[in-house]
């Protein structure tokens, strides 16, 4: 993997549950890592939702191996989150190319 294509600061965020101080139970995400990425659109589509537009974009983001990066996990970079999608590692381990979602609205 070239460093020179790892262009994007991007930064894993989990979602745990907690307990607020009225003792009601809450989601909340907090911050896994943050690592170098790059990020390819793939494609894209406009639908309505709510009377309004809404647009969401496929993409790849790739990213050097790690262990702790899973499915039910989201990314944020430069304020626009990732919805991950699944995580595909290739044969040597180097690599993780995460199919993703950017346009998704997160609570």
């Amino acid at each position: 993997m070239q460093s020179g294509k790892l262009r994007n600061q991007v930064t894993f965020q989990k979602q745990i549950k907690r307990t607020d101080e009225l003792g009601q139970l809450v989601n909340e995400w907090v911050d896994v890592c943050t690592v170098r990425a790059e990020i390819r659109d793939v494609s894209g589509k406009e639908y309505q939702s709510s009377q309004a537009e809404q647009v969401q974009t496929d993409c790849k983001i790739l990213i050097r191996y790690r262990k702790n990066i899973t499915a039910d996990m989201r990314v944020l970079c430069n304020g626009t989150y990732y919805d991950i999608k699944a995580v595909l590692e290739d044969v040597k381990r180097t690599r993780l190319e995460l199919p993703c979602q950017k346009g998704v609205r997160y609570d």
